[in-house]
């Protein structure tokens, strides 16, 4: 039908697709202007790759953002596990590049989750729940913890954290710099 782009094996016609991207993402998007991230109602356009802040140490981390994971996961060396006020925690390394230096951080144990993986089947990980900053808005949201040195990235953000945040460009990156980003202002060194 006119005024349609329709391609063979699509479940949607662009047209459509746009005027629901661009209804809920608001008009500041057409016109270039980058908006808070996350504010209620408000769903952002992101790259698949962008600055994300963990706090409180305010490490700025890459984040590819992939809508193909559920769960989000974050690059943890020298995991230990111990008791405090009879509960599980879990201590672990993370590195921040800016600074130079590993910090060491200790969070509850929320849970353990069950992850498949392409080549060792199913792996159980340690869930945490970390805050993460992104254009001024904070998100306490689970993480779990795996070594990703095999990576390009330490982080990646699945559905769990992109539902109600964020769509994702695929053809874009950075599309929110992070130095620019107020939740670097607040980095502990």
């Amino acid at each position: 039908s006119p005024g349609f782009i329709w391609r063979k094996n699509m479940k949607y016609p662009i047209a459509v697709i746009l005027m629901a991207v661009l209804g809920l993402s608001g008009a500041s998007q057409c016109s270039g202007a980058v908006d808070s991230v996350g504010t209620a109602g408000h769903i952002v356009i992101m790259g698949w790759l962008e600055s994300i802040h963990v706090q409180p140490w305010g490490i700025r981390l890459t984040a590819k953002l992939d809508t193909g994971a559920k769960t989000s996961s974050l690059h943890a060396s020298r995991v230990e596990h111990f008791r405090k006020a009879d509960t599980n925690w879990v201590r672990f390394e993370l590195y921040d590049q800016e600074a130079g230096k590993k910090i060491m951080v200790e969070r509850p144990l929320t849970r353990t989750a069950y992850i498949k993986e392409r080549k060792a089947g199913v792996s159980p990980r340690d869930v945490v729940m970390m805050q993460l900053c992104k254009n001024g808005r904070t998100y306490d949201t689970e993480i779990t913890l795996v070594d990703r040195s095999n990576f390009n990235y330490p982080l990646l953000l699945g559905r769990s954290f992109l539902e109600g945040v964020a769509y994702v460009d695929s053809g874009a990156t950075f599309l929110y710099p992070g130095d620019r980003d107020t939740c670097h202002a607040g980095r502990k060194n």
